[in-house]
């Protein structure tokens, strides 16, 4: 059987849609960082360097606690996996670590730079040493599918897109079909395929005594808002409804149906709706209002009131020569900053201001009839800080 059969049928077509809408975000983002002045690009750009060194801590963790699989160290398990990447058609195979995880059953692939990595908690690894060769076997090919399909290199090309509701968890879902019937293909044993999957729901002692049928009828019930709304928001497929996909793909009869019920499927369709147009209309307003114009505008008052060194001085009550350099330049002497400050006011909230450097800002056109954002005239602020009164007197009689 090719490759490309044993797909599933939604993986494409979420994938497609979700580079859609990256490309589409990468488009509006482009926009926003015009009309932000770079302010856009800078909070996603940490957002993502964020996600990113997190990832790396993740990886250096693994790197240097897991067990790395080589031909000297489980070389059962390395000789498996090799064997399997070459079956399987993988022309450089990925890093092996074990990892323990406190009783989880579980394992997952990742990828550091070029490098690809799968990692077997180590529950799984003990697995081959009960008996369980082949459903152990089913693991690692699962995880070496998503290398074949690549999987997680797919991610990054997507990632942008994921402000669709459930569209990302829902290609994630797709690709665990798809790798669930790559691994039970490859290792042609659709009951150790199966009960590999019982194993990571229940344990590997428990799983001989779960019949399956119960087992996914009783989970075909659970067809409920809460259940599939859990199941919609999870990266990966509930484990009875994937041995179910096994079992169905393999051509089994009485195989319980999972349906959900009328109702859910409109309650989540108006919340994709309703999601979809909340964002757009978040949009609209920045494109029709001036709400990238104000965020834009806001740093840029940040900025102008940080690269004003008049305002400098005053905020540090510089000493009277510093001030008469500098209005010596040029400087002006009526700027206001953010909150709608004059240098005369900032030097009014220090202590101990002198009062020749008053003077020389008022002789300088310092005008004192300007507000500050709380309607403080530079007087009303001295004898509100409480300055002396000579300096009160000062400011006074030059309105």
């Amino acid at each position: 059987m090719k490759q490309s059969q044993l797909v599933h049928k939604n993986e494409t077509l979420y994938f497609g849609l979700l580079v859609a809408a990256s490309v589409l975000t990468v488009v509006l983002g482009i926009v926003f960082t015009i009309a932000s002045l770079g302010i856009f690009l800078w909070v996603i750009g940490s957002i993502l360097a964020l996600s990113l060194f997190t990832h790396w801590l993740q990886i250096g963790y693994i790197r240097t606690n897991g067990v790395k699989v080589t031909e000297r160290q489980f070389a059962d398990l390395y000789q498996t996996y090799q064997r399997v990447g070459q079956e399987m058609g993988i022309r450089l195979l990925p890093d092996v670590y074990i990892l323990q995880a406190g009783g989880v059953l579980n394992a997952f692939a990742t990828r550091f730079f070029q490098k690809n990595m799968v990692i077997l908690y180590s529950d799984v690894v003990e697995l081959s040493r009960d008996g369980y060769t082949k459903e152990v076997e089913f693991v690692i090919a699962h995880e070496l599918a998503h290398i074949r399909r690549n999987h997680v290199q797919k991610q990054w090309a997507m990632m942008l897109g994921g402000w669709i509701p459930f569209l990302g968890s829902a290609y994630s879902r797709a690709c665990e079909f798809t790798c669930d019937r790559m691994a039970a293909h490859h290792i042609q044993d659709q009951a150790a395929s199966k009960r590999a999957l019982t194993i990571l729901a229940i344990g590997g002692k428990l799983a001989k005594e779960v019949s399956e049928f119960d087992y996914l009828y009783e989970a075909s019930r659970e067809n409920g808002f809460i259940a599939k709304l859990s199941e919609l928001l999870s990266t990966h497929p509930p484990l009875p409804k994937r041995i179910a996909a096994i079992a169905t793909n393999a051509g089994e009869t009485n195989v319980p149906v999972f349906k959900t019920a009328g109702y859910v499927k409109g309650s989540i369709i108006g919340t994709i709706v309703l999601s979809v147009i909340v964002n757009v209309a978040i949009v609209a307003w920045l494109f029709t209002s001036d709400g990238l114009t104000g965020f834009s505008e806001g740093f840029g008052s940040l900025d102008a009131m940080a690269e004003e060194p008049i305002q400098e001085l005053a905020y540090n009550a510089a000493t009277y020569e510093e001030f008469e350099a500098l209005l010596a330049d040029g400087a002006d002497v009526n700027t206001q900053d953010l909150y709608g400050d004059t240098p005369l006011h900032n030097l009014l909230y220090n202590e101990g201001v002198d009062i020749d450097t008053v003077g020389l800002l008022l002789e300088n056109g310092a005008d004192v009839s300007l507000e500050n954002e709380d309607g403080m005239t530079p007087a009303e602020l001295a004898a509100d800080s409480g300055q002396p009164t000579g300096i009160i007197e000062l400011i006074q009689s030059y309105e």
